[in-house]
C-alpha cells in the first residue's frame, strides 16, 4: 500500500512540474524578456461577478482568476491569464496576454480539443491586440465571424470581454490590496 501511495506522489508531482514547464513556457512567448512571472490570485465576489456578467454581456462561472505578472526589473511590463473552458463539449485553454495598460497584447490558442476545422486561425487571432474595454468584441460587430465556427468565436470573444473587464475591474495594475 505504501508503495501504491509513493508512486502516486511522484506521477502527481511530475504532472505538477510537467504543467508548471507549460505555463512557463506559455508566459514566456507572450514577454519573452520577463524576468519573472508572479501570479497574482483575483478572487471574484457574487457581487463582483455578477457586474462583470452584465459588463461583458456573459455568464461567468469562475470565482478565481490567476494573472500572470510579468515583470522585468521589478517593473511590470505585461499580464497573462491561461483560461480554460469548454466550446461545445470539449475544452479549448487560451492564453490571454494583456499590456500594462490592460489592453490586448495578443490571445494564442493553447489547447483545442474540438475538430480541428472549428479551430480559429492564427489569422483570425490577430484581429485582437489592442482591443481593450472599450470595444464590444462581439462576434459580427468588431470581431469577425467565422464560418461554421460560431461557438469557437464566440467562446473566444467572451472570455476577452470577461478577462479584460476582470482586470479593469479588480485594479489588478494597481497597487496591491491592504490586508485587514
Amino acid at each position: 500500500m505504501r508503495r501504491l501511495f509513493l508512486i502516486a506522489v511522484v506521477l502527481i508531482a511530475g504532472a505538477a512540474a510537467a504543467q508548471t514547464e507549460r505555463t512557463q513556457a506559455a508566459l514566456k512567448s507572450l514577454f519573452p524578456q520577463a524576468e519573472r512571472f508572479t501570479p497574482k490570485d483575483v478572487f471574484l465576489t457574487d457581487e463582483l461577478a455578477a457586474k462583470l456578467q452584465s459588463l461583458a454581456r456573459t455568464r461567468i462561472t469562475e470565482r478565481m482568476v490567476t494573472f500572470y505578472v510579468a515583470t522585468v526589473a521589478g517593473k511590470p511590463v505585461g499580464y497573462a491569464v491561461i483560461h480554460t473552458h469548454k466550446v461545445r463539449t470539449k475544452n479549448e485553454t487560451l492564453v490571454l496576454g494583456l499590456e500594462p495598460d490592460g489592453k490586448l497584447k495578443r490571445i494564442d490558442l493553447a489547447v483545442f480539443l474540438e475538430p480541428e476545422e472549428y479551430a480559429p486561425t492564427a489569422q483570425w487571432l490577430a484581429q485582437f491586440p489592442g482591443k481593450s474595454t472599450a470595444d464590444r468584441l462581439t462576434v459580427g460587430d468588431d470581431v469577425m465571424a467565422i464560418s461554421g465556427a460560431t461557438l469557437s468565436a464566440r467562446s473566444i470573444s467572451e472570455t476577452a470581454r470577461w478577462v479584460l473587464l476582470a482586470f479593469q475591474e479588480a485594479k489588478v495594475a494597481g497597487p496591491p490590496k491592504a490586508t485587514p
